[in-house]
This record gives C-alpha cells, structure tokens and sequence, in this order.
C-alpha cells in the first residue's frame, strides 16, 4: 500500500464530519464552527483520541470498508452526532 494510502482521511478511526466535532468540542460554535473553512479536512482520530490533519499517517491505519464513502455520512452512520 503506497504512502498515499494510508492518510487519515481514507482511515476508519478519523472522523471529520463538522456536527461530529462540534459535538465533541463543546462551545466550538461560540468560537467559530466545525465548518469553519480554516479547518479544512481535519479531524479526530478515534485510535490516537487526537485532533490531525487529514494527510496525517500512522501504522494503524485501517483502511474505510468503502473507501469512496463520504468521511462525514460514515461518522455519522457509526457514530452519531
């Protein structure tokens, strides 16, 4: 598996849905949003229990069921708002 691969963004620990963060960050939306732009496609991984970038990597990478899955509908299907 390349490099490329194994990013955040296509792993199932990461979650970056904006309702999601907003729901894990109490008083984020007094502050700005979990849609905010400067965020980007940043989020939480579930595993590491930290706030990465979503061209981040690690060893634990565990590749999405489907990997053309919307990050945000999946986190919502598995872990609700």
């Amino acid at each position: 598996m390349a490099e490329d691969d194994k990013r955040c963004i296509t792993c199932r620990h990461f979650r970056n849905n904006p309702r999601y963060l907003e729901s894990v960050y109490k008083g984020l939306s007094s502050l700005s949003s979990g849609w905010a732009s400067v965020r980007k496609d940043d989020g939480i991984c579930l595993e590491h229990d930290l706030y990465l970038s979503a061209s981040a990597s690690c060893d634990r990478h565990a590749p999405r069921s489907d990997p053309a899955s919307v990050v945000g509908d999946e986190a919502e299907k598995e872990s609700g708002p």
